[in-house]
């Protein structure tokens, strides 16, 4: 089973439909963040407001713990959430030990 996470595009509106329905919330608005397992959507977490919605037949630790820590980085590193821009990971360099 593969965790995966990645900016929402406009054909996961259906997808993050059925997870707020699932989760009994509201749909999240605007960008989201989506954790998907084996290619299912399992969890989003909205890029401006910080919101969850996800399904709880599912393990969800791990996935609602790495959308939370890549939205945080994503905002670390811009704080521009509607910019296509800022949001394509930035590459990692390896620092020197002191």
């Amino acid at each position: 089973m593969s965790l995966s996470i990645r900016l929402s595009t406009h054909s996961d509106s259906s997808a993050l439909a059925v997870l707020a329905a699932i989760d009994g919330t509201a749909r999240l608005s605007g960008r989201a963040l989506i954790a998907e397992r084996d290619g299912v959507a399992i969890a989003a977490v909205a890029l401006t407001s910080g919101r969850v919605v996800a399904d709880p037949s599912h393990r969800l630790g791990e996935a609602v713990h790495m959308l939370r820590l890549r939205r945080y980085r994503l905002l670390r590193q811009g704080g521009q959430v509607a910019r296509i821009a800022t949001l394509r990971a930035r590459p990692v360099t390896a620092r020197a030990a002191a």
